[in-house]
């Protein structure tokens, strides 16, 4: 009985703590063809602030330098069970984005992680002037492990002309 006891006081103590999410999910659905579930967190701004290509009466539109998403989908029939981080870059000039290990994250604890992108030619986004580009990166499961333990400091995106870097406030991260 003494037993019982403590194992439920445990229980109860740890359970406000294993409810709370770090993050507000947007998505959080299941496909009724196939039934595949997706998870989707908000989209969070990155980054700084920069000037777009959309001229107002007061100067350039403001935008942020980068949007990110993560997700994850799970599936019963296929072999989709994989995390996703999704980055939204607005370019200044056409920028295609081959495959490849071409994002690169610097974590606090002094490493660098690639990820594989899947390619994209971007689309125009009449609300900026530029080209919006959409990053989806495969995150295996070491990589994800390891940014639940460690910050985030800075994302670097290799294009086949250009490297643009992110970097991460301390709210960001």
């Amino acid at each position: 009985m003494m037993r019982l006891l403590t194992l439920l006081l445990l229980f109860g103590w740890l359970a406000p703590f294993s409810l709370s999410a770090q993050c507000k999910f947007s998505v959080d659905e299941v496909d009724e063809f196939d039934s595949t579930r997706l998870v989707s967190s908000l989209p969070i701004s990155i980054g700084l602030l920069i000037p777009s290509k959309f001229e107002t009466i007061k100067g350039a539109k403001i935008i942020d330098q980068a949007k990110l998403l993560f997700s994850h989908s799970e599936s019963d029939q296929d072999s989709i069970n994989s995390f996703f981080l999704t980055i939204a870059v607005p370019e200044y000039e056409y920028q295609p984005i081959d495959q490849g290990q071409n994002v690169l994250i610097a974590l606090s604890d002094s490493t660098v992680v690639g990820l594989y992108n899947f390619p994209d030619r971007g689309t125009f986004d009449p609300a900026t002037n530029m080209r919006l580009y959409q990053h989806t990166c495969i995150v295996p499961v070491d990589i994800f492990y390891r940014l639940s333990f460690t910050d985030v400091e800075k994302i670097r995106i290799r294009y086949a002309n250009q490297k643009k870097t992110i970097p991460l406030s301390k709210k960001q991260q």
